[in-house]
This record gives C-alpha cells, sequence and structure tokens, in this order.
C-alpha cells in the first residue's frame, strides 16, 4: 500500500556516490594512494540501483578517473549520462596535480601532507582553482561533457570556493555537512548549516543530509529548523538532560554506520521542516569488503547493501518516486 507522507513540497533525493581512490583512513594522506580495485563492485551495486529506480550522481576524483578500473566504471555509465547518472567533481588535493609546491612535498609520494592541506579550500586561492581546473579537464576529457556539480574532498571548501567553481563553470555545490564542526581537524566548521538548499554567489549549495531525530517530533523540528536551537539547548545542564532523556542523537542519510530504520527517522524527521533536497551519500570503496571503515567484516557489509537497496525501495513507495541527479535539482518541479 502507498503510505506517502503529505507535506507541503516532497523532496527531490539525490543519490551521491564520493568516488574514490582505496586508502587508510587513519594512516594520513599519501600522494601514492591512488589504488583502485574496487570497480566491478561498484558497477554491480550501482546497476542494481538504477533498477530499483535510482539516478546516480559519481563524484569523481583525479585518482579514480586516471585509474584502469575508474575508467571501466565510467565507460560502463556513460551511455547513461544526463538520464540515470551524473558525472561530478571531487577533489581530493593530496591526489590531484599540480604537485609541484610546498603543500603536496614538491611531489614526493613517500611524505604525508599536513592534515590542513587535505582540504582543498585550506589551499591558495590560486592553488585550488588549479587543481579544481585540473580534475575538471581530466573528467570532460573522458566523457565529453564539462561537469557542472561539485563535491570538495572531506567536506573541504573554504572562502575562495564558491568564486572559484563560478569561474570554472559549476552550478551546484554539494559540499556542506550540516550541524557539523571540522575545525578540530583545521577543516571547515558547518554547525551554523542545517540542510536548507540556498545560493551562494551564483552557486546552488545542497548539504549533504544530516538532522536530528528524537523520540518528540517537536523536537526534532526545533532542532533541525535552525542550528542555533541546538547549540542554546546544548550549552546548558539541563538541555543536556533533555537530549538524553528524549533521545536525540543527529543522523546522516547514509548506510555508512547508520541502519535503515535510522535513514528513515531522519528522512522523516526533515520531511517534517519541508526540506527541499536530500542527499544519500557514500564513498565508493565501500562496495568491497575492507576497503573502508564501515564495512571491516562481511555483515556489515552485507548489511551496507541490503539497508541501501531497501531505502531507495522504502523511499520511492512511501514518500516520493523523485529520485534525480543533482544537477536535475535546479530543474522546476
Amino acid at each position: 500500500m502507498n503510505t506517502k507522507h503529505k507535506t507541503h513540497s516532497l523532496p527531490k533525493l539525490a543519490i551521491v556516490i564520493h568516488t574514490e581512490e582505496e586508502f587508510d583512513w587513519n594512516g594520513g594522506f599519501y600522494r601514492s594512494n591512488t589504488q583502485v580495485t574496487h570497480g566491478k563492485e561498484l558497477i554491480k551495486f550501482c546497476d542494481q540501483l538504477i533498477t530499483l529506480g535510482a539516478k546516480i550522481t559519481f563524484a569523481l576524483d583525479y585518482a579514480f578517473v586516471n585509474s584502469k578500473e575508474g575508467k571501466m566504471v565510467i565507460k560502463h555509465f556513460l551511455p547513461q549520462m544526463n538520464t540515470n547518472v551524473e558525472f561530478a567533481t571531487h577533489c581530493h588535493p593530496w591526489v590531484n596535480p599540480p604537485f609541484n609546491d610546498e603543500v603536496t612535498n614538491n611531489g614526493d609520494k613517500e611524505s604525508p601532507i599536513e592534515e590542513v592541506n587535505s582540504y582543498p579550500g585550506n589551499l591558495s586561492k590560486e592553488l585550488e582553482f588549479e587543481k579544481i581546473r585540473v580534475l575538471t579537464q581530466a573528467i570532460t576529457v573522458i566523457t565529453k561533457q564539462q561537469p557542472t556539480t561539485y563535491l570538495a574532498g572531506r567536506y573541504g571548501i573554504g572562502k575562495n570556493t564558491a568564486s572559484i567553481l563560478k569561474t570554472l563553470g559549476y552550478t551546484v555545490d554539494l559540499s556542506i555537512s550540516p550541524f557539523v564542526d571540522f575545525s578540530h581537524q583545521k577543516g571547515p566548521d558547518f554547525s551554523n548549516y542545517n540542510n536548507k538548499t540556498f545560493l551562494n554567489n551564483t552557486i546552488t549549495n545542497i548539504p549533504h543530509t544530516s538532522g536530528f531525530v528524537s523520540y518528540m517530533p517537536a523536537l526534532s523540528r526545533y532542532l533541525n529548523n535552525s542550528p542555533s536551537n541546538f547549540k542554546k539547548l546544548n550549552a546548558s545542564l539541563l538541555g543536556k538532560i533533555l537530549f538524553k532523556l528524549l533521545g536525540v542523537k543527529r543522523h546522516r542519510l547514509s548506510p555508512e554506520g547508520f541502519t535503515l530504520a535510522e535513514m528513515k527517522g531522519v528522512t522523516k524527521a526533515l520531511l517534517q521542516t519541508n526540506t527541499e533536497n536530500l542527499i544519500f551519500s557514500f564513498h565508493s570503496p565501500s562496495v568491497k569488503l575492507g576497503l573502508t571503515p564501515y564495512v571491516t567484516e562481511q555483515q556489515p557489509l552485507n548489511d551496507f547493501y541490503q539497508n541501501t537497496f531497501n531505502y531507495i525501495t522504502w523511499y520511492k513507495e512511501n514518500i516520493s518516486t523523485e529520485i534525480c541527479i543533482t544537477s536535475a535539482i535546479l530543474k522546476p518541479k
């Protein structure tokens, strides 16, 4: 039975894959980390998603685009470009040329770059521009179409990113991670953002979906509507006690580390705030056993697959049939 939720406006859902190389997430950022061995698994997984009615945005980084298996994946999905598939840009500075600079140790593959420089938005304007330009060109050459959607590696946008994207012809940025502060890692602070889509210097910013859930729907709405609401309550002892008693938690719309029930829960919570767009996201290496911290054993890998397929099916049957590539979000409903 179709039990679609009634809201003022049903959101559009985009499935965004951080399509990248394989590396030890706790082992530093090395230029030599360019291996891609999960191409066949990614093709099979995404073919199943498309069969379920999904549309996919592949946010490609330089190492993936220039790998043998990465090129195989792109070639496989090229015939579906602009319909079921979009190829976007995903900048990992440590594997993305140019390398003739101090940030990447003058091209030294054996030394890790400093964490501050793993966020592309922390680089100089000239270097951030050049890295994104080079990657844009690489994607354009292999797909025969210039990408218009951008996702910064590690969500690392900075003060110059929007103007750089505008200059390079981009229209959409997916880099914001709502309610999250990465400043302890020398990254950006998104604690003042929620899931609202907004325009910045002609760039449409669509945040990666993340929101609060609780036993009390009214409290969930209150927290998700404004980051300041969460900060105000969380700053007091009474607020912290209230959060614990009412089961307040923040969930991402991702099968990496979150259950099907949790993904459904955050979706329902955000529907009550009239969120316009939802992003379901994960990292491409998670489709293969042992390549990310989320799939270190067979059961978590099985859960990752099943929860993804079940969520897409549930969303189409109960929320909305409108699943689209990110560039289509700009088009009127």
